[in-house]
């Protein structure tokens, strides 16, 4: 089966405790039962189906030798035929079935990783600079936007749902220029390499990028 997620069905098979602890973690509610459930069927499924075309290649081997070929044999291919054409629409469907399940899992977090209910259960491992003080209360950033009209939290709250925004004029800007020069910082200083990809790739590729599977949103946004 081609896998499009960040976590293979491999994974999930030979360490499921490991998989389920994870996603308990994140707390997430995924049915790893289920998924190895649907795997062994899978794997049954192409096992018999292997067998069953095996079976007609020998066959038809025997028949290719015969000068009159036996009515019961070929009939009994006919069956063997529509047997494995069955076999592999019930494949199609299991595989369908898996991918639905493994591609509304998260990733694995680290192992160092707190476990917290939200934000409030952030550890701060790392500091940078001094926090400066004032002769004034300061505003916050999104104060800040919304009174210089540079960010509108309601339309973005009504185009995508809780914590998005939009930015406009001088903050679509600002957040260009920061763009670019987080790409220069990276490529020049860091070594990475930018890279420029199309703008419509095939189905299964941004469903492996994106956690909520929808492809044509993806495509489309």
């Amino acid at each position: 089966m081609k896998g499009t997620s960040m976590i293979s069905i491999e994974l999930i098979r030979n360490d499921p405790d490991r998989v389920r602890d994870a996603m308990a973690r994140r707390g997430e509610n995924v049915p790893i039962d289920t998924i190895l459930e649907l795997d062994s069927k899978r794997r049954n499924t192409i096992v018999e189906a292997d067998e069953l075309r095996a079976r007609r290649n020998e066959v038809s081997s025997q028949l290719g030798r015969m000068k009159e070929r036996p009515a019961e044999l070929i009939e009994e291919m006919r069956g063997v035929g529509s047997q494995i054409k069955a076999l592999e629409d019930t494949l199609r469907g299991v595989e369908e079935e898996i991918r639905a399940l493994v591609m509304t899992m998260p990733n694995l977090p680290q192992d160092d990783v707190p476990v917290g209910e939200d934000e409030s259960g952030n550890v701060e491992v790392s500091r940078h600079g001094e926090i400066p003080t004032f002769d004034f209360e300061p505003r916050p950033h999104w104060e800040i936007g919304e009174n210089l009209g540079i960010i509108d939290f309601e339309r973005g709250v009504k185009m995508s749902g809780s914590r998005f925004f939009v930015l406009k004029g001088k903050g679509a800007r600002l957040q260009r220029a920061l763009i670019d020069w987080m790409l220069d910082l990276h490529s020049e200083q860091h070594g990475y390499q930018e890279i420029y990809l199309p703008n419509m790739p095939q189905d299964d590729v941004p469903v492996g990028e994106d956690e909520s599977g929808n492809v044509e949103v993806s495509r489309h946004g």
